[in-house]
Order: C-alpha cells, then sequence, then structure tokens
C-alpha cells in the first residue's frame, strides 16, 4: 500500500507543468569562483529510466514509474537484485490527470515492458525472474483489470528446446490482431503469425525460407503486415560470414535481389514508403549485377521498386555522414511515420550531433518548436497520438542524460509537462560542456571527433589531457551525455573523443582505410586528433594520459609500447593486447564472425597478416613501455577474455614496469555495479592526481 502511495505521489510530482507559451526561459548558471567537481557517487549512479507511451488517441498515457523518488542511491546489488524491477506500470488519463497503478514489484506482479493495442488494451510482459514465461504475452485493460495470458512461452514436453513468442508489429489496419515470430529453438526458425488478441488463435503468415548454406536475419514486412523479403547472412561456403542476400518473395517462392559482401556496396531494404510499394533503404543503388548507380560512398537514403527492381531517386544524401550503417549494426535511422503507414513526416540520423529532415510542415513546426523552447539541448519527438495534437519528446544535451516531455497543443496555459527525469541530481552542478570538431589526419583523411574543456576552463589556459579513443574499433562516438567524460572534465583535464578510421558512420572507404591498420595510421588518428587539439592552444603537451576500454583499452597500450614520450600515463580498461590468436584480439567470437576480422584486421594464419599481427600486439612489446599503467579486467568477461590482462600484467612485470592492477571476479566487459564503477572512478582519480598533474 505504501509503495502505491509512493508512486501516486511521484507521477504528481513527475507532471509537472512548465508555464511557456511553448517557449523557455532558462537561466544562466555561471562558474563560482569557489567551483566543486561533481561527487563521484553522482556520475557512477544509474538513474530510474522509464518507458512511455501514448495510447492511439492520444487520451492516455502509459509509463513505468519508478516505486521510490528518482535520487541517487549507490546499491551494492547482486545479479538477482538487478533483475528484480523497482518501477510499476501506470496509466494516467490526461483529462483528469488521474494515475492507476497496473502492476506490482513481486516476482508474480511485476512488468518490465508494454505497448498499447488500442485505447482500451496493452500487451505487456513480466520481467525476467520469471525464468521463461517473461517471454510469454499478456494482456490488461487499461483500468487494471481483465488481465489475460495471449500466448506463452513454452518448452517441448518430448524434446529438447522451447518456442518463445515475440511481437513483431502492431499494424492499425488491423485492430483485433498483433503480428508475431515463434522462434523455435530446435529448428532455429522464426515463423511469422498472425495473434488474434480475443480468441488467441494464431495464423500463420508464412514460415521462415530455407535457403541452403544461409541463416535469415530478418524480414522486409509492409503495412499490412504482408512478408514482402526477406535476408540473408552466408554461414558455409566461401563467402561464410561476409556476404548478405536480400530477396523478395514471388507467387511461386522467392527470388534473389543482390548480394553484398562486407564492406562493398550496398542498399539495405528497410521500410516501405506511404504507397505500401516502393521500398526506402539505405546505402548505395546496388544493381544485381555488382554495379552501383551514383557511387556515393556515403550511405543515401534510396527509394526502390520491388516489382520492376528499378531505383527511383535518391531520396537524401549526406557526404559526410552514412544515413546509418546496417551492414555494421548501426541502425541510427529514424524514419517517422505514422502509426499505420499512410503519412511519412520525415527522419533523422546522427552527424555530428542529430540532423533531421521534414517532409511535413506542421510536423517540422512542431519539432522546431520545441527545439527553441530548449536550447543547447537536443529535443527528439518519439511518440504521438493519431491526431497530432499530443506528442512525447525527450530533451537530452551533453550535460543532461535526459528527461521527457508531453505536449499537448489543445493546452494553451501549460502545453508542455515534465513527466521523468532520468538523473535530476545532475542539475545541481556545473558540467562541462562538448564541442564536435573536425580534423585532418597526417595522411589527408577527413576525420570527425569530440572535444570537452573543464567547466573551469579560461581561454589561453594550456590544460591537462585525456586522449578518450571508443571501443569497437567498428562503433563511434556521439554527442550527448557521457559520465566518464564528465569525471575527467570536472576533474580538470581536456577530454579528446575522436572517431579514427574504422569508426561507422563515415562511408566506405573510410572504413576500408583502416583495414590491417591496426596499430598503425588508425593508432596515428588518435595522435592527430590531440595535435590538433594542441594548434588550437589547448593542450599542455607534458601533461597528457591515454584511456580507454575495449579495443580502446588496446589503443591506451600500444600508445604505451610503441609512443610512450607522447603520454605521461595510461589506463587500459578490459583491453586486448594479443592480435595474433587465431580468433583475433583475444574476442570470444564466433567462427561465424571471423572471417569479417581476417578483412579487417588481417588473419593469423597468413604469414604475412601474422607479422603485421605480431608487431602491433602490445603484449610482445612490454619492455618498451615508459608510462605508468592502470589495466582494469573482470573475470566474467564475456567478450575479451581476462586472460589477455593477466598475460600483459605477467609482462609489465617481467620488465619492471610500474604498473597498477585491477580485477573483478564478478564483473565483465565494462563493471555494471554502482559500487564497482565507483570504486573504479576512485581509482582513475588517485592514478591522475599521482600521474598527470
Amino acid at each position: 500500500m505504501q509503495n502505491t502511495l509512493n508512486v501516486l505521489l511521484n507521477i504528481k510530482y513527475s507532471l509537472k507543468s512548465l508555464s511557456l507559451s511553448l517557449f523557455l526561459v532558462f537561466s544562466v548558471t555561471s562558474i563560482s569562483e569557489e567551483y566543486v567537481p561533481i561527487p563521484l557517487d553522482k556520475l557512477v549512479c544509474y538513474g530510474k529510466g522509464t518507458q512511455q507511451q501514448l495510447s492511439p488517441s492520444g487520451e492516455f498515457l502509459a509509463a513505468m514509474v519508478p516505486v521510490d523518488e528518482n535520487v541517487c542511491d549507490i546499491k551494492d546489488e547482486t545479479d538477482q537484485e538487478m533483475m528484480a524491477t523497482d518501477r510499476v506500470l501506470v496509466v494516467t488519463d490526461l483529462s483528469t490527470m488521474e494515475p492507476k497503478v497496473l502492476s506490482g514489484t513481486t516476482a508474480g506482479t511485476s512488468i518490465t515492458s508494454f505497448r498499447w493495442l488500442n485505447d482500451k488494451k496493452l500487451l505487456v510482459s513480466r520481467d525476467s525472474r520469471a525464468g521463461l514465461d517473461s517471454a510469454s504475452m499478456y494482456t490488461i485493460d487499461r483500468d487494471g483489470k481483465n488481465t489475460t495470458l495471449l500466448i506463452k512461452a513454452k518448452r517441448f514436453k518430448n524434446k529438447p528446446g522451447f518456442e518463445v513468442p515475440s511481437l513483431y508489429g502492431v499494424f492499425p489496419r488491423f485492430p483485433d490482431k498483433v503480428l508475431i515470430s515463434l522462434f523455435n529453438s530446435g529448428s532455429r526458425s522464426r515463423d511469422l503469425y498472425w495473434l488474434d488478441i480475443n480468441t488467441k488463435r494464431t495464423e500463420l503468415v508464412a514460415r521462415e525460407p530455407s535457403v541452403p548454406g544461409e541463416l535469415v536475419m530478418n524480414w522486409l514486412v509492409d503495412w499490412e503486415g504482408v512478408p514482402r523479403g526477406f535476408a540473408t547472412f552466408m554461414e558455409e561456403g566461401p563467402n561464410k560470414g561476409i556476404e548478405t542476400t536480400f530477396y523478395k518473395f514471388t507467387s511461386d517462392g522467392y527470388e534473389k535481389v543482390h548480394s553484398c559482401m562486407h564492406q562493398q556496396a550496398c542498399f539495405y531494404p528497410s521500410y516501405f514508403d506511404i504507397d505500401n510499394k516502393t521500398v526506402l533503404g539505405v546505402g548505395q543503388a546496388l544493381l544485381p549485377s555488382g554495379k552501383v548507380l551514383n557511387e556515393t560512398d556515403t550511405n543515401a537514403i534510396w527509394s526502390y521498386d520491388m516489382d520492376s527492381g528499378e531505383y527511383i531517386e535518391m531520396i537524401y544524401h549526406d557526404p559526410d555522414y552514412d544515413l546509418s550503417s546496417p551492414m555494421h549494426g548501426d541502425y541510427s535511422l529514424d524514419m517517422w511515420f505514422s502509426p499505420d503507414g499512410s503519412e511519412l513526416y520525415g527522419f533523422s540520423y546522427q552527424g555530428a550531433k542529430t540532423e533531421k529532415i521534414y517532409f511535413d510542415e506542421y510536423f517540422a513546426t512542431v519539432n522546431k518548436s520545441l527545439e527553441a523552447a530548449f536550447p543547447g539541448n537536443e529535443v527528439s519527438v518519439f511518440d504521438w497520438s493519431d491526431d497530432l495534437t499530443r506528442f512525447l519528446f525527450g530533451v537530452q544535451s551533453d550535460k543532461d542524460p535526459g528527461s521527457v516531455y508531453l505536449f499537448d497543443i489543445s493546452n494553451g496555459k501549460t502545453p508542455v509537462s515534465r513527466i521523468a527525469s532520468y538523473a535530476p541530481w545532475l542539475s545541481e552542478y556545473q558540467l562541462a560542456s562538448t564541442e564536435p570538431f573536425t580534423y585532418m589526419s597526417r595522411d589527408g583523411v577527413k576525420l570527425h571527433g569530440y572535444l570537452t574543456l573543464p567547466p573551469t576552463y579560461k581561454e589561453g589556459e594550456k590544460i591537462p589531457f585525456i586522449i578518450h579513443p571508443h571501443g569497437g574499433p567498428n562503433a563511434r562516438d556521439y554527442w550527448g551525455y557521457n559520465p566518464e567524460v564528465q569525471f575527467y572534465a570536472t576533474r580538470g583535464y581536456g577530454v579528446i573523443q575522436m572517431d579514427y578510421r574504422g569508426s561507422t558512420g563515415y562511408g566506405r572507404k573510410e572504413m576500408m582505410l583502416a583495414n590491417h591498420e591496426m596499430g598503425k595510421s588508425m593508432q596515428e588518428d588518435k595522435y592527430d586528433a590531440l595535435f590538433w587539439a594542441n594548434e588550437q592552444g589547448y593542450v599542455d603537451m607534458n601533461n597528457v594520459c591515454i584511456s580507454g576500454a575495449s579495443y580502446g583499452g588496446y589503443a591506451a597500450m600500444q600508445a604505451a609500447t610503441k609512443s610512450p614520450e607522447l603520454f605521461k600515463c595510461i589506463i587500459a580498461y578490459v583491453g586486448v593486447y594479443d592480435l595474433t590468436s587465431s580468433d583475433l584480439r583475444g574476442l570470444q567470437w564466433s567462427e561465424l564472425s571471423q572471417p569479417m576480422e581476417y578483412i579487417e584486421k588481417g588473419n593469423p594464419s597468413d604469414p604475412e597478416d601474422y607479422k603485421n599481427l605480431y608487431e602491433n600486439s602490445p603484449l610482445f612489446f612490454a619492455e618498451n613501455v615508459e608510462d605508468p599503467v592502470l589495466i582494469i579486467t573482470g573475470r566474467r568477461d564475456s567478450q575479451v577474455r581476462f586472460q589477455e590482462t593477466v598475460d600483459m600484467v605477467n609482462e609489465l612485470k617481467k620488465y619492471g614496469k610500474e604498473h597498477k592492477y585491477i580485477i573483478k571476479g564478478d564483473e565483465g566487459h565494462g563493471f555494471r555495479t554502482e559500487t564497482a564503477r565507483l570504486e573504479l572512478f576512485e581509482d582513475y582519480e588517485k592514478f591522475l592526481a599521482e600521474y598527470l598533474n
């Protein structure tokens, strides 16, 4: 009962109206003469994230709401405790602002996700303490009544394995059913079914195709729930692990549209347009012959006629940035369709910051008005009512991981209300600003990065710096709140994050320039970002440290063994130090992933590649280390064997190199508990205070 009371009080507090006619006035906080850095615990605290969705009419708001007030409270939780939910599902009638709690926090009453099916009913799932039943699907009325099992995840009785349902899509054109996939662990198949939400009956839509030697990855489904095509990944033969193929369904089966090789030109079908015929996708206009129409290097958005096999037009292209990179796991393109697919309002993609392109004037006006109301922040509208009178939008920045707001156009007095804030305590502290920059590598490649200066920085000062390369390396940094970057900056260090060659999001040419360059030009790109910052007058070149995790940990240790003269100290976290192992990078990749790695890094079985990999493996050059090293790993790391770190530490010991070693038995590839993260930042702070200042 007390928990329910707490929830209701939190909702009353969270739905706090902001008085604005659509524009907010923000007070400017100047840096105090007695600046005090934000306490470490405030940076490592996990906020209480929430999920929100408007009902189709926009009359009701469903949200996962924290039971207790969202405050920073460091907890040392077990795995089982971390699995438990501390949020409940609440539906609020926006006409009366009266909330209704629909779930609890015990294993039998908790809910972890939901989705509106219509204005009356929601689809929900239980938390992971329910075991296999957490994959079962339930419905519940918005008033908390009529909780019903819709379809159950089950173990087979007469054979090993299980069958698990998952929601594929909700289609407003068919209000009484949803499209689901059923995964069969024995056959690995994921067949599509219509599931009637009233009768609970399933109707087969399509069997997952069986293509010899190929693994089906995903379906291409139109706005009426009809599968029109699918994509596969080669799992056998000479192109194993490096070839993706797209097929379309025909009256007598399916036929191949085109194939793409790893790092080569590719068109990746993603959506159906509003005519439910034309396909929208990202990449290049690739013909079945392999020829490319209008080579763009960076991925563009194209429209494509599936029936004729012809490309209709290039809808949008950014010469500097990919409009997402699906072939590298980047699905950051966000297309703004109406729920039934009859309208396309625009889309967003990730450049230096989030870029938005509008096709609808009204939708653009709403977005731009909200952006004007929150200057210096990124505003993302992510849900809206069918009549476009109510919107949910997020607001985030380099100093704030984000808050969620409701915009109600019909409410002329207080149109904007804050629903939730992920980490509200951060607003009490002075944090650092992050700005994007571009620079040229020594061999003439245009590269991108982010520069963060301390809150107390004064123009003309040369200050200690942290070079902070991201992991991956097939990843990239984005503009936004980063607790580790804020930790460094609020302690007085400048921070450089660079997207070196091999980072995703900048086109195929830049990606391919990184092939077999791990530890070489990829490494030089990091140093060139430092030299750029020095040319701008920011850097005390006698006080620079490099810190990174995973591939970033490799880069840090490579700097220690090959360019120690540039740095005062090294922080290498869950890194890779031996590139010559048969599966590369010490990573526990599946056999299917290795061919991709061989293209990018080299094949240790090839003598020339082995020589290159050996020469760029820090493990074999520990005698060159001159800088103090802080090296960290987790024994439960499922991506990089912790033995990589053990071996590196033994080499440092062998040559009598100054180092500090941290290993956590109950942590993995990045420490996840708040207590472990706090201890890690405390160790960082002591290490940097000793060696960098």
